[in-house]
């Protein structure tokens, strides 16, 4: 069953996965490789610019930091604008894809919030609602992205009151690719939406088992022909407009893979912290 599937529009449509993770340098060649054939099927192949990855670094990330300082990253060769310093253009084989930084904060409860495009750097550790405050203050684009088993108990409680009293247009709620397919939308996000809230979906690949080939296959359309020279404004501009719906595309996953995924992700944070106890 295809939970988000491409509605039938007229003029340019430029793919955007708004949840991604590159984890490692030695993944970039690989991911932009798989977002490439992905936004293919989804965008329009002939497009000067293929589509758009919003990142979403975690505070241990610093990948887009040192692509900005390397002219290529294997076959993709990485170009720097000079008017947008949170996008970097990586282009190969006649493709382009815009990459542009953003921050995933982790607050109190286990809850997150995404600072899409933006280099700012921010504390992990407040308060969901000090958190926003910061992001909006300085101009990021503020999501809270639903993932499997934080929008539970007291921490659900907090989203659900959340999206009970802000105003919709200060506010995205992030879909993600990473969910069930056939559990269908999670119930917090239908109440978002019915609120007025629009959803970004992303894929948000985990950093393992190949979960990096998910990038690009997950997000929405915008009906935008971004500013070759700053793409990340012409999509926020886009997304400044409370009449833009943003459109969603792709499948997420099957049972296999989620069951997959989430197995590992235990296996992957306990090694983690393991290694964080040995060297402290």
């Amino acid at each position: 069953m295809i939970d988000s599937v491409i509605q039938s529009h007229e003029g340019p449509r430029l793919p955007v996965d708004a949840h991604v993770h590159f984890h490692r340098e030695q993944l970039v060649e690989s991911t932009l490789d798989a977002a490439a054939k992905n936004f293919a099927r989804f965008g329009a192949p002939t497009a000067p610019l293929l589509g758009a990855l919003l990142l979403a670094q975690g505070s241990r990330e610093h990948v887009f930091e040192q692509l900005a300082e390397t002219a290529s990253c294997g076959t993709w060769r990485l170009l720097s604008l000079p008017l947008e310093p949170q996008t970097i253009v990586a282009s190969s084989r006649g493709r382009q894809i815009a990459i542009i930084c953003g921050r995933q904060i982790r607050c109190e409860l286990g809850l997150e919030v995404l600072a899409l495009g933006t280099t700012t750097c921010y504390p992990d550790g407040s308060a969901l609602e000090d958190t926003l405050d910061r992001v909006r203050a300085d101009g990021a684009l503020a999501v809270v992205p639903w993932a499997f088993g934080k929008w539970t108990g007291r921490a659900g409680a907090l989203v659900r009151d959340l999206f009970g009293t802000s105003m919709p247009d200060s506010l995205f709620a992030g879909d993600n690719g990473g969910r069930l397919r056939i559990w269908g939308m999670p119930k917090l996000l239908q109440v978002a939406s019915r609120a007025g809230f629009r959803l970004l979906p992303g894929s948000d690949p985990f950093p393992f088992g190949a979960d990096y080939r998910r990038v690009g296959a997950f997000g929405f359309r915008a009906p935008i022909t971004p500013d070759p020279s700053m793409p990340w404004q012409s999509l926020r501009d886009g997304l400044a407009d409370t009449g833009f719906i943003p459109e969603p595309y792709g499948r997420a996953l099957t049972p296999f893979r989620f069951f997959f995924n989430q197995t590992w992700v235990q296996l992957y944070n306990r090694g983690v912290r393991h290694q964080r106890h040995r060297y402290m």
